[in-house]
């Protein structure tokens, strides 16, 4: 990752950069033919501010760039390297994606989509990785550190936990391992965290193992933490101000109110899933949570005011345990989720309504408002750009083996096959597998889509 810099008039938007054209004057405020002040060097910057692009106001996506992985030749069947999770970085300059035996990659936004508007014939981009992290095991979890911006170099890193190991901080320009920071159980062995994320500041990272959360000082690395039981294994946990919602393996979702000195007081829990929380995100107002989970086809949204039910419930597909990120854009009025059909669904708050109350009494439906077929294989993660109308896509999962086309028998060997009209096959009934995760077209892609107004010239 090259070091990019880019001028702002903000300084006070956590150290990010924006392109200048993204900066307007904010003079709706004056009416009836009044003038705003002139500019002085005291209200120059408070009059600029940053005004988020609208999304999906033509209905249609426009692929901008794509990359796929696939296994090597020396490889054994059983390595698949499908994409785990994709996230944009806070400055939207780059995209950092896991992919399964593969470790990390970061791939970066081409520049002239930095400003500029595509077009219907605009070539799509291949993407090639800037940075790979070649990491053995399984990644249970990554995150960008919030104040990240490529003007400065000390602010970007991530960080990412996996099986049997620590939680490590990675250089974004060279892919080097800054430092480690490690959790301890009862009988002094190393511990690894199931889920982690950066506190608002970025000064902590919170840590969720089996049996307890762990606060990390992020100027110490080392074993140098605090920590604060629980009754059930953190798999997920999602932060907003002094709140913070940890997700669990058992169904339930904790509240938890943060202070200061990093302590933890529990609000309260929230039940409604019918599998493992594995995703969970607070709107950008901070009132309102959405979850999601394990083999369950519904996103809940939750008023974290009145957390005893959920407010409203959002259907999709996750047919497997598989993690499915979904995502709600900087603007607060979008939700966009993936699903093991491949089809990218949004939710438009002024249409669909998903932040008023549900109604017991009526049937829950697909009040979906847009519907996206994108991927022929599982769409596993969805990330909205921060600052352009870009949605970044992986796609990917691991894929069974057909049963019935490695059965053994000597009399179910092809040759001794007797097919009939009737689906039999030597007088047994066989159901036709159409379960995408024993399909042989695996699609393991990143891409990026651009979501917004087009260029028609």
């Amino acid at each position: 990752m090259e070091e990019i810099s880019m001028e702002t008039d903000i300084s006070s938007m956590s150290g990010q950069s924006f392109p200048s054209e993204m900066l307007i004057d904010d003079t709706s405020h004056y009416g009836n033919g009044d003038k705003p002040p002139e500019p002085t060097e005291e209200n120059l910057g408070a009059a600029r501010v940053f005004e988020y692009p609208t999304l999906f106001a033509g209905k249609t996506l426009l692929e901008l760039c794509s990359s796929s992985w696939s296994r090597s030749y020396k490889a054994k069947n059983d390595v698949q390297p499908y994409l785990r999770g994709c996230k944009w970085s806070p400055d939207g300059t780059c995209c950092l994606t896991v992919v399964n035996n593969d470790g990390m990659h970061l791939c970066e936004l081409p520049r002239d989509l930095y400003e500029d508007t595509p077009t219907y014939n605009r070539t799509i981009n291949i993407l090639d990785s800037v940075i790979h992290v070649k990491e053995a095991g399984m990644i249970y979890d990554f995150c960008w550190y919030p104040g990240m911006n490529s003007g400065y170099p000390e602010t970007c890193c991530w960080i990412t936990t996996k099986q049997n190991g620590p939680i490590q901080m990675w250089d974004a320009f060279d892919g080097s391992l800054r430092c480690s920071y490690r959790g301890f159980d009862v009988v002094d062995e190393m511990e690894p965290a199931l889920s982690l994320t950066f506190n608002q500041q970025g000064t902590r990272i919170v840590a969720g193992y089996k049996k307890c959360l762990r606060t990390f000082e992020v100027e110490r690395p080392g074993r140098d933490y605090v920590e604060h039981k629980i009754s059930n294994p953190a798999s997920c946990i999602a932060t907003h101000g002094n709140l913070m919602a940890v997700g669990s393996w058992n169904t339930t979702i904790s509240l938890f109110n943060v202070n200061e000195v990093g302590n933890y007081k529990s609000i309260g829990n929230m039940h409604g899933h019918g599998g493992g929380v594995t995703h969970m995100k607070f709107t950008p107002d901070g009132f309102r949570l959405v979850s999601g989970a394990r083999k369950d086809h519904r996103l809940l949204v939750w008023d974290i005011r009145y957390y005893r039910r959920p407010l409203n419930i959002l259907s999709r597909a996750v047919d497997t345990n598989q993690r499915v990120y979904f995502d709600v854009s900087p603007c607060g009025r979008y939700i966009v989720t993936g699903g093991t059909d491949g089809i990218v669904k949004v939710w438009d708050v002024k249409q669909a309504n998903w932040k008023e109350s549900l109604d017991v009494t009526e049937g829950i439906g697909d009040n979906v408002t847009y519907k996206f077929p994108l991927h022929k294989d599982c769409c596993n993660s969805v990330s909205i750009h921060p600052l352009r109308p870009i949605l970044a896509t992986g796609s990917g999962q691991y894929h069974f083996i057909d049963p019935i086309n490695t059965i053994e028998d000597e009399n179910l060997k092809p040759e001794s096959m007797k097919k009939e009209e009737n689906g039999q096959i030597n007088g047994v009934v066989h159901k036709e597998i159409t379960d995408m995760k024993y399909s042989e077209e695996a699609e393991n892609s990143l891409v990026f889509w651009w979501i917004g107004d087009m260029d028609l010239t």
